[in-house]
Order: structure tokens, then sequence, then C-alpha cells
């Protein structure tokens, strides 16, 4: 059985209806969840992890490996110069749900041409795992203030360097002093780019 199939035996075997998941998730009616048991929507990774906890069933139960689910666009993010990250919907990308799992991932639309020589260019879409850490010359979303910034970060001295890999640019070096004064903070890792031709 496919999610469509599955989640809809659970929740006959249950006992309940489209509109009883509905209430328990907080939307006004039973479409949505008519959507996903016709096939026509699939639920995002938060509420995937849900479905599976409303059921008490692992996310693995309710899906197979061939599925996809979708992965919101949350906002931009520089490749260049820092700009405002707008915390703001874009739309949506599927991803098969084996690469969904085991943490929070979010997409963001790449502005500015700093991250051409790593393939990333301008419009790309960077899919992102939320995470406070990563290790030292991997890619990552990294805020500086209220402001974010897409680098190959460093750690070097008891400081951060975000490397560009553009020679255009040059590196943003900050101390411990700077990382506490602009409350410079890593989002997340960045595990693939998706490229866009249009």
């Amino acid at each position: 059985m496919d999610f469509k199939e599955k989640i809809k035996t659970y929740r006959k075997d249950r006992g309940l209806s489209q509109q009883d998941i509905a209430d328990y998730f907080g939307y006004k009616s039973f479409t949505t969840i008519q959507k996903w048991e016709d096939g026509s929507s699939t639920p995002p990774a938060k509420t995937l992890k849900r479905l599976a906890e409303f059921f008490g069933v692992s996310v693995e139960d309710l899906i197979t490996e061939s599925e996809k689910i979708a992965i919101p666009i949350l906002g931009t993010v520089r490749g260049g110069l820092l700009r405002l990250a707008q915390d703001e919907w874009l739309g949506q990308e599927l991803v098969p749900v084996e690469e969904s799992l085991g943490g929070e991932y979010f997409y963001l639309e790449v502005i500015g041409d700093s991250m051409i020589n790593a393939r990333i260019y301008p419009g790309d879409l960077v899919y992102v795992k939320r995470q406070p850490i990563v290790e030292s010359g991997t890619i990552a979303v990294v805020l500086v203030g209220d402001e974010a910034t897409l680098k190959r970060v460093y750690y070097k001295d008891n400081g951060i360097v975000l490397h560009p890999e553009n020679p255009k640019y040059e590196d943003m070096i900050y101390t411990q002093e700077d990382i506490e004064e602009k409350n410079i903070q890593v989002i997340g890792e960045v595990i693939h780019s998706k490229i866009r031709f249009k």
C-alpha cells in the first residue's frame, strides 16, 4: 500500500472520519484529509511526523521509499552580500521521504553569486537541514544579526570564517566577540542544491 491507502486504512481501522482528523490537526474542513487520501496532495514533513504519532506508527510505516513529500520554500538567502532572510512561504518542492527523515528540512531560494564555484547559482534552491552546528568546511546558512548568508563555514582561532566560492568576494571573518555581539549563528547545513533554469 502507498501513503494514501495507508492513511485511509489507519483512519477506518480506528473508526475515525476525515473530519475527526481535520479537527485534530486544526483544519477548518476535511478537504485536506480528503486530498491526502485521494493522492492529490501529500502532507509536509512536520505533519507527516504528527500523523505517525497520531496513529501510533512510525513514519516508515506510513510511507514507502519511492514516495515523496512536500518541503516548504521558506524564503530567500543571499549567496553574496548579506540580506534579510524572509521567513515567508514561497511554495514547496517534493523530495523523497527518505531525504526528509531525522530532522527539520526546508528550501531557500538563492540570491547573489558568491557560491557559484560550488555550483550554487542565483535562483537555485538550497535544501537545508536545520541544525546549530556544522563541521568545519561545510556549506551552511548563517545568520548574522537579522541577516542571513550562504557560505562555507570554517572555525579558526576561536572565531568563524564565512568563505565565499567566488574570487570576487572576500572572506567574512568574525572573532568570538563578534559572534556574541552580532549574534552570529548557524541556521543549518546545505544538503543539496536544486538547479533552476527558469
